[in-house]
């Protein structure tokens, strides 16, 4: 048993990704490895760069990516934008930033709800809920609202992809998170089906189909099929991957004979 006034830290790799657990009297704080080309300096290691991380979420979440810059999140933090420039080059890398930590902190989350599952179709349901679900804020990283990160990502986070320097930015490892992510959830499709050819092509049209249906549903409700009383975009996606691949599986069968 860890004294509760005792503080340890636990390594736990992730493929390339490591996190870093702080047990201090029983409270749990995850700080993530981020890749070094979405910043100057880690904004985790200091008091000021949380609180520029903090504001930046806040900020960008109200006015949107468009309309931020830095020195409107400098007066919202009433520092310098001199200060800012230490941590970030410019906003786009700010947001590459909460990019990959989105979905390294999905990663560890995916792992820590798939632990103990050893159904592949039991992990896919799991791994639907986590990605497409509302999220709420997460205790255990206190200096990121995970709720407001995540209309974000939905809203803005392609941005950090669909750029000319993506080439560039991916060589870096900014995207090494999500890309583990597809490629862990492509493998449990395989596993329902073997030959089935597109389980990346899935994973990813997936993702990023939801970001859209969740954005729509929230401004442009007549391109889906929004239900207050159900979770439509998890259900309707839920079902498009268990029927893509069963649907391949019976194509195949029939093909054999």
């Amino acid at each position: 048993m860890l004294s509760q006034n005792k503080v340890s830290l636990y390594l736990l790799n992730v493929k390339q990704s490591y996190i870093i657990v702080i047990l201090s009297k029983m409270i749990t704080q995850i700080k993530f490895s981020v890749p070094e080309c979405t910043y100057l300096r880690d904004p985790q290691e200091t008091k000021l760069g949380i609180q520029l991380i903090q504001s930046s979420i806040e900020l960008i979440d109200e006015i949107g990516f468009d309309a931020f810059n830095f020195k409107k999140l400098a007066l919202s933090m009433e520092s310098t934008e001199a200060s800012i420039y230490r941590y970030f080059e410019n906003k786009h890398q700010l947001l590459l930033f909460l990019y990959a930590w989105y979905w390294s902190w999905m990663n560890y989350r995916l792992q820590q709800e798939t632990y103990n599952i050893s159904s592949a179709s039991e992990k896919l349901e799991m791994a639907i809920q986590l990605l497409i679900s509302k999220l709420e804020d997460d205790p255990q990283t206190p200096f990121i609202n995970e709720e407001k990160l995540k209309r974000i990502i939905e809203q803005e986070g392609i941005k950090s992809i669909l750029t000319k320097n993506v080439d560039a930015v991916n060589n870096g490892g900014a995207f090494e998170d999500y890309k583990q992510l597809v490629e862990k959830l492509a493998g449990w499709i395989l596993e329902l089906n073997p030959s089935f050819p597109y389980p990346n092509m899935l994973v990813s049209t997936i993702i990023e189909g939801a970001h859209l249906q969740h954005y729509f549903s929230d401004h442009l409700p007549r391109l889906t099929n929004k239900n207050a009383s159900n979770d439509n975009v998890k259900a309707f996606f839920s079902q498009l991957i268990h029927s893509f691949i069963a649907n391949h599986n019976n194509n195949t069968n029939g093909n054999s004979h």
